[in-house]
């Protein structure tokens, strides 16, 4: 296999599949070993001392231990199977008082225990390995031990352990080599939507980020990734799509006055200089170009601030009689509009300079769109949830199709999207900012009968 197959997921997924499998099915056979080995034992021990009290009864009935030779020759007899040896013996004397294998020793009591013996030389050509049972009994006004015993060189459970070992590694190869390539063909299925998916994204560029990835149909957590980045995708789109738009209407907003201020420069150079007159239209236009290039300048910087976070909110009780008052002054000082206020003696926590920003925003585009002897009136209103401030004009309104444009950047609601209604078509989009910062939504409306709406929504703590 390459190392670009062992670089891949599915190789990565599958060696470490396999590696859990084989981990798994030695545990599993250790595991099933010892729990075989543990039953084997414990039938053994019921054998043994099933037996043990077998026999014990049968010399407890024996009236005269002359008797026990009987017992020797009667051993089949006694309920004891034919691999169970047995002996009996007094504690005190150690005569033997019965047994079916002369050549076992004298164990001691168990305890209650089946216990394991082992005496590598007791035998001349070889050792006593047995389980045994043993107790002591009261018979016929003596202490006597019974034991009971199986021969350990027929441990079948013992045999079993030594040989796993040398199973488990002649399985263990095939399980390890199945394993991976069962896992690798399972896993590399499973994770073909993955690879289109990333097929398609690699072949994603900024112009084409609306192409979307493929999705399996099976509402798995892959299509819920595909959906998910496809919605990223889509946003990503449409940021690329306003900055686009918004890079070109920075050029063409900036070039119009470059434009007046080069054409009046070279006027000058040729021969405007030698003619008063033209020389100080030309200076007055320049002056004027160039104060609304600051204007444009100014306004992107504030709108950087904001949405950098460079400048944050500083909140404080604003009473909004106040600041409603304080705006129909600043208007009407500078033009004959009629401001009607209705502050209602509410009050707000919010930043006051943001705020008296916005609504010079709205009183400013009312004046500008409406006329100069427009009437408007600012009202705040509380419901359940919210306290909204209305600014409402008489003018002619906005048209629909502006509507959902008039708080993007140098949108101007005039056909011709010229600059003859001045400003720079960023006052609205100023006020969008502020109302993020100061956690309002904005929003704008056609007042019946006749007229626009900016309205400012501020959610009430609950």
């Amino acid at each position: 296999m390459s190392t670009k197959l062992f670089r891949s997921v599915a190789a990565k997924l599958s060696i470490l599949f396999m590696f859990v499998l084989t981990t798994a099915v030695l545990l599993v056979s250790v595991v099933v070993i010892l729990f075989t080995g543990g039953l084997v034992k414990r039938s053994r021990s019921e054998e043994l001392i099933k037996a043990e009290k077998r026999i014990s009864e049968i010399l407890n009935i024996a009236a005269d231990f002359t008797e026990t030779e009987e017992l020797k020759n009667y051993s089949s007899n006694i309920g004891v199977p034919y691999y169970i040896t047995y002996i009996a013996y007094e504690n005190e004397s150690g005569n033997l008082v019965a047994t079916n294998d002369p050549f076992l020793p004298l164990l001691p009591s168990s305890g209650g225990k089946t216990l394991h013996f082992y005496d590598e030389d007791f035998f001349f050509d070889g050792s006593l390995d047995v389980l045994y049972y043993a107790d002591v009994h009261q018979i016929g006004g003596k202490e006597i031990t019974v034991a009971t015993v199986m021969n350990m060189d027929n441990n079948s459970i013992g045999m079993i352990y030594k040989k796993v070992p040398v199973s488990l590694l002649i399985f263990i190869a095939p399980i390890l080599i199945l394993s991976f390539f069962v896992s690798y063909l399972l896993v590399k299925k499973t994770i073909k939507p993955v690879v289109k998916i990333t097929k398609t994204a690699q072949s994603m560029t900024t112009e084409n980020l609306d192409g979307q990835l493929p999705l399996t149909g099976n509402g798995d957590e892959l299509d819920e990734l595909s959906r998910t980045f496809n919605e990223l995708f889509l946003r990503i789109k449409a940021d690329f799509d306003r900055e686009r738009q918004f890079s070109s209407d920075v050029s063409h907003e900036l070039n119009t006055p470059l434009t007046v201020i080069t054409r009046q420069t070279n006027l000058l150079l040729r021969w405007g200089k030698d003619n008063p007159q033209q020389l100080e239209k030309s200076l007055n236009a320049i002056k004027n170009e160039s104060k609304s290039m600051h204007v444009i300048i100014d306004n992107l910087l504030q709108i950087s601030r904001i949405e950098s976070g460079r400048v944050k909110a500083q909140i404080a009780c604003v009473k909004l009689d106040e600041m409603f008052s304080r705006i129909a002054e600043e208007v009407t000082s500078l033009a004959p509009a009629k401001i009607e206020i209705f502050g209602n003696g509410l009050e707000l926590n919010s930043d006051a300079e943001m705020l008296h920003q916005i609504l010079m925003v709205f009183v400013s585009n009312s004046i500008k769109y409406a006329g100069e002897n427009c009437q408007i009136k600012l009202i705040a209103e509380k419901t359940e949830n919210s306290l909204v401030i209305r600014s409402i004009d008489d003018g002619p309104g906005i048209s629909q199709e502006a509507l959902p444009h008039v708080f993007e950047r140098f949108y101007r609601a005039d056909e011709a999207h010229n600059r003859k209604s001045g400003g720079s078509g960023l006052g609205l989009a100023i006020a969008k900012t502020l109302s993020d910062a100061i956690g309002a939504e904005i929003s704008a409306k056609n007042h019946q009968p006749t007229g626009a709406e900016f309205i400012l929504v501020f959610p009430l703590p609950v």
